[in-house]
């Protein structure tokens, strides 16, 4: 199936795929999502937390939404501690 010819059936193994890299996409926008922590200072993440878990708590979504909004509240959480770098000695 192509988007130039919606009404053509889709196979079973067409549609697996296109789950596959859908997850992957996904995925990758998660993670790109999550990292964006380490750019932001303290305040914005912390900021960004509450937002995701006052959408956690939001009644207008559905239950598996708001445990998503949960999971990447706590994501971002987890990416908010402090990174400490070595630094390289010149030895």
């Amino acid at each position: 199936m192509t988007p130039e010819t919606p009404e053509e059936a889709m196979t079973f193994g067409e549609l697996l795929g296109l789950i596959a890299d859908q997850q992957r996409r996904l995925s990758v926008l998660e993670i790109a999502f999550s990292s964006l922590s380490f750019c932001l200072d303290e305040k914005a993440v912390l900021l960004l937390t509450q937002r995701l878990r006052l959408e956690a708590q939001n009644h207008d979504r559905d239950e598996n939404m708001q445990q998503h909004f949960s999971r990447l509240a706590e994501e971002v959480e987890k990416h908010r501690a402090p990174i400490n770098i070595p630094l390289q000695s010149d030895n």
